[in-house]
C-alpha cells in the first residue's frame, strides 16, 4: 500500500530525525486523509538524488510532526526528460502535466506556436504559472519522485530556454522522414517536442531540425497532441536507463 506524501524542503526539522509539518501539509494529512497518531508517511527530500523517508506522523498542540524511521532509496525516473510542448487547451495542457509528471519528466517548456489556440495575459501568467507548477509537484509527489518538475514561462518556439534543454532532441513531426520512437537509442537525458493541436507548422518543423530535433513517429495512427505527449514521455521516460 502507497504511504502519504510529504515533501521535506517544506518543514521545519527541529533536531535529528525530527521535523515539524508545514501547516498545509499537517492539514492535508490530518484533515483530507484523517492520518492517524503513529500513522507511516513517506517524506521525500530536496534533492533531486536524494533519499525519500519513511516516517512516524504525531500530533501536538495543534502541529504536526514526522519522527524518522528508515532512509530508502529515492525513486528515480527512467531518463532525464525535458518535454517541449506547444500550448495547448488548458483542460488538455493539465493532463499532459499530470501525466509527465507521474512518469518523471524532468522540466516543461511550453511553446506559443501559430496553431495554439490559447492566449496567455501577461496579467494571467503568475497565477497560471502557479497552478502548472502544483500540478507537477502534485504529480511527481504521488511517483515517489524527489524532485518535483520545473515549468518554464510559455515562449515563442524560437525563444525557448534552449540552453537548459539537452543536446539529444526527437520530435513528433507527421512527416515520411519520421523514424519510429523505438528506434531512438538509450540516452540518460533528452528532450521530447510536441505541437499544438493541428501539429507543427512547416516553418516551425524545420526550425526544430535545424535545432537538432530527429522528427520520430509514435505508430500509424495520428494522436491528439495531448496523447501524443503522453505517450512519447512514457516511453522516453520508461525505456531509457538512468
Amino acid at each position: 500500500m502507497s504511504l502519504p506524501k510529504i515533501r521535506l524542503e517544506r518543514c521545519q526539522k527541529i533536531d535529528d530525525g525530527l521535523w515539524r509539518l508545514d501547516p498545509g501539509q499537517y492539514a492535508h494529512l490530518a484533515k483530507s486523509l484523517r492520518s492517524y497518531e503513529g500513522a507511516m508517511v513517506e517524506g521525500l527530500l530536496p534533492d533531486c538524488g536524494g533519499a525519500k523517508m519513511k516516517m512516524r506522523f504525531t500530533k501536538t498542540g495543534g502541529e504536526g510532526f514526522l519522527r524518522e524511521v528508515a532512509q530508502e532509496e529515492a525513486a528515480r525516473p527512467g531518463a532525464s526528460l525535458s518535454l517541449v510542448i506547444g500550448l495547448l487547451k488548458s483542460e488538455q495542457f493539465d493532463a499532459v502535466l499530470r501525466a509527465a509528471s507521474e512518469l518523471g519528466v524532468r522540466a516543461v517548456h511550453p511553446a506559443l506556436c501559430e496553431r495554439s489556440v490559447p492566449r496567455i495575459a501577461p496579467s494571467d501568467l503568475p497565477k497560471k504559472m502557479t497552478r502548472w507548477q502544483k500540478i507537477l509537484d502534485e504529480g511527481s509527489k504521488i511517483s515517489g519522485f524527489a524532485c518535483p518538475a520545473t515549468i518554464y514561462p510559455p515562449a515563442a518556439l524560437g525563444d525557448l530556454s534552449w540552453h537548459m534543454i539537452p543536446e539529444a532532441r526527437y520530435a513528433a513531426v507527421l512527416s515520411p522522414e519520421a523514424v519510429p520512437i523505438s528506434s531512438v537509442s538509450s540516452q540518460t537525458e533528452a528532450a521530447f517536442a510536441v505541437g499544438p493541436e493541428g501539429d507543427w507548422t512547416q516553418g516551425e518543423a524545420d526550425a526544430l531540425i535545424q535545432r537538432g530535433f530527429v522528427p520520430v513517429s509514435l505508430g500509424a495512427g495520428i494522436l491528439r497532441s495531448s496523447t501524443a505527449a503522453i505517450v512519447g514521455c512514457g516511453w522516453f521516460c520508461l525505456s531509457f536507463a538512468v
